[in-house]
């Protein structure tokens, strides 16, 4: 890893910003004024390390080329901001080796910090996703992100988590700074922390702040943004209250807002439909996607604004 990438890595720390896509809920195109709007109010929130990836930002429902101008918009737009502002953006979800070199080279031309690669085709054995991310790293110059996530397994049964043998031989090519640690499975989580922590950025997502609580003591430096999503002051209001030893403040978001929203509305109605309602209902973007995905229905919906009213958002925010 050279001298700019080690930087880089450095410097990933703390919250990190997933970007949802907007969608006109009339004309289901791309809402670019509501992503531009939402990339300043997370700047504006102190946020500075802004993610484009797969799933949130909905790459299955854009064309390829669609990506390509979503990724370098969010690098404009943020780097305008702030050209020290660190943007990730990613490859397609299902593509050959050949497209993610084409989107990595892409990348790259945009001013893009890093791009995250994340493999969905089947796993039959280690040789084929080491030699994928062999053949990225050494196309380009631009920092790799490996989004970890259970495999679909090529040979039926259940999903298959990365081998750590397999992660311990991507985390060595030149180009990798960072992951996303996306097992969600705490015993797998703390094995693949332990082996990385000295190497690579760690980005632990699926839960939040709740979840990086449990592997900051050993060494995982970053989370992605559960109910920072929907506003962002949260996100940087913990990590101050965490860094200054306020502790009173920093349980307050974990306690009676972040927990409290996972469990009336993540686990009862899904992750992306509940966060797009919490994302109308704080004014950054219209809930609604393109078919096939469709929004929450509005008895559900109305539920959650009720809910999302009696949380103590203000008083957090206002401690940051």
């Amino acid at each position: 890893m050279d001298s700019h990438l080690n930087n880089l890595k450095k410097r990933i720390s703390g919250p990190v910003f997933s970007i949802l896509t907007p969608f006109d809920p009339v004309t289901e195109e791309v809402d670019f004024e509501a992503l531009e709007r939402y990339i300043q109010a997370i700047y504006d929130a102190g946020g500075f390390i802004y993610y484009v990836m797969a799933y949130n930002s909905r790459y299955s429902q854009l064309s390829f080329e669609e990506i390509k101008i979503l990724n370098e918009f969010v690098v404009r737009k943020a780097k305008a901001l702030n050209p020290s502002n660190i943007v990730i953006v990613a490859d397609p979800p299902h593509c050959s080796t050949k497209v993610s070199v084409e989107f990595a080279k892409h990348a790259e031309s945009i001013g893009a910090d890093l791009i995250s690669l994340i493999v969905r085709e089947r796993f039959y054995f280690e040789e084929q996703i080491f030699q994928h991310y062999k053949i990225v790293n050494n196309a380009v110059s631009i920092g790799l992100l490996i989004h970890e996530m259970p495999f679909l397994n090529g040979l039926g049964g259940p999903i298959v988590q990365w081998p750590l043998s397999l992660l311990d031989r991507v985390a060595d090519l030149d180009r990798v700074v960072a992951i996303k640690e996306d097992a969600k499975d705490d015993e797998y989580s703390a094995n693949a922390v332990k082996l990385l922590k000295d190497r690579l950025a760690i980005i632990i997502s699926g839960g939040g702040k709740t979840q990086w609580l449990k592997f900051v003591d050993q060494g995982c430096q970053s989370w992605l943004n559960g109910i920072g999503v929907f506003e962002p002051r949260l996100a940087t209001a913990f990590w101050n209250a965490w860094k200054s030893g306020d502790q009173e403040t920093a349980d307050l978001i974990v306690n009676e807002i972040e927990k409290p929203f996972f469990e009336q509305g993540i686990w009862k109605y899904g992750w992306h439909l509940t966060i797009k309602v919490a994302l109308e209902h704080f004014g950054h973007m219209s809930n609604h996607d393109r078919m096939p995905l469709m929004p929450l229905p509005q008895e559900q919906a109305l539920k959650i604004r009720l809910f999302l009213d009696n949380l103590p958002v203000t008083q957090a925010i206002s401690n940051r």
